[in-house]
């Protein structure tokens, strides 16, 4: 028994088409069992990661309940199809792993089918040594496969709506983003559709070709799904974060605007100038602010002992004791 974790998008598991159940033996028959397994070597490499937080989705669990392995024994038919069973699963416990990891695998469909032709390959090596027709139990195979691949299918079609979903939030936002504002319409409805169709071109190479006339069984809802994305995309959480910093952007604007001119302002000042007797050899001065935190004035105080130097271009020659002088300071700024 294997479990998937899938994607929780909130739908149900689609039923395999009755129709799709059998297939030809004579097209189904390959010999390209060593290019298979040259393709599952590569899947690691080429498969797509859900990207961003869909790597770790709020996931739910399917299991794929495995037919019971055909027995060993009871003639040769019985026996072609164990073998033939044997063989794919190999290629179905890979796929499982895969999807489970949440690993999308963008040729899933061609390597199904080529998983397909090898186990028909190997049920054909062992089939009819006894003379006796296997026709039933070939056709017991191919619906064992057809109904694991289908339930593979879904999983992988999962993986690729939550890319795709992941991957029209990131542009949508990226547009947002450049425009500094909500999208238009239309603008968003182009976004959509491109991602639309980049949806519905990586489910038909998920398809395998026992299936692919039938083609997407959930692409009108995937469609809806996706176009609920587009029309919430303000509402969601980068949406959300997109707006707060346009309003961030708006009030440092508007402020840098306000900030740019010139401006002039007057501050009240006071000079005290004290001069007791002496030659000028001891001078202290000293600026600070007085009054009001909001509306200060400017104080300078000093004191120089120069008192006792006569000024003979004054009328009376010795100078004042003290000396104050109102004044008044300029600021003027240019931005």
């Amino acid at each position: 028994l294997y479990t998937c974790q899938l994607p929780r998008i909130g739908h149900q598991v689609t039923t395999m088409p009755a129709e799709m159940g059998h297939g030809s033996r004579r097209k189904l028959r390959s010999s390209g069992v060593a290019l298979l397994l040259s393709c599952l070597a590569l899947v690691t490499i080429c498969g797509t990661w859900l990207p961003g937080q869909a790597q770790t989705p709020q996931i739910k669990e399917i299991e794929l309940e495995r037919p019971a392995a055909p027995a060993s024994g009871g003639g040769a038919c019985q026996e072609a199809l164990a073998q033939g069973y044997s063989r794919f699963e190999g290629f179905r416990t890979a796929m499982a792993e895969s999807s489970t990891r949440g690993v999308q695998i963008p040729n899933f469909g061609s390597l199904a089918d080529g998983a397909e032709k090898a186990s028909l390959k190997a049920f054909d090596a062992v089939s009819g040594k006894d003379g006796s027709s296997c026709e039933d139990q070939q056709k017991a195979l191919v619906q064992m496969i057809h109904k694991d691949v289908w339930v593979l299918f879904q999983v992988q079609r999962l993986i690729a709506e939550q890319i795709a979903s992941d991957r029209l939030t990131r542009a949508l936002v990226a547009s947002m983003k450049s425009r500094k504002g909500p999208l238009r319409v239309k603008e968003k409805v182009d976004i959509l559709r491109l991602e639309v169709k980049n949806y519905k071109a990586a489910v038909a190479r998920l398809l395998p070709a026992w299936a692919s006339s039938a083609g997407d069984p959930e692409e009108a809802a995937a469609e809806r799904r996706l176009g609920e994305v587009q029309f919430s995309i303000e509402d969601s959480g980068p949406g959300l974060v997109e707006q707060r910093k346009w309003k961030e952007s708006r009030l440092q604007e508007l402020m840098n605007k306000r900030a740019h001119g010139m401006s002039v302002s007057l501050d009240p000042a006071l000079r005290i100038l004290l001069r007791p007797e002496g030659l000028g050899n001891l001078q202290v001065f000293s600026v600070g602010p007085v009054g009001p935190p909001n509306n200060p004035a400017t104080v300078n105080f000093g004191v120089m002992n120069d008192g006792s130097i006569a000024d003979v271009y004054r009328e009376h020659p010795e100078p004042p004791k003290l000396a104050v002088q109102p004044a008044v300071k300029v600021n003027l700024k240019l931005r």
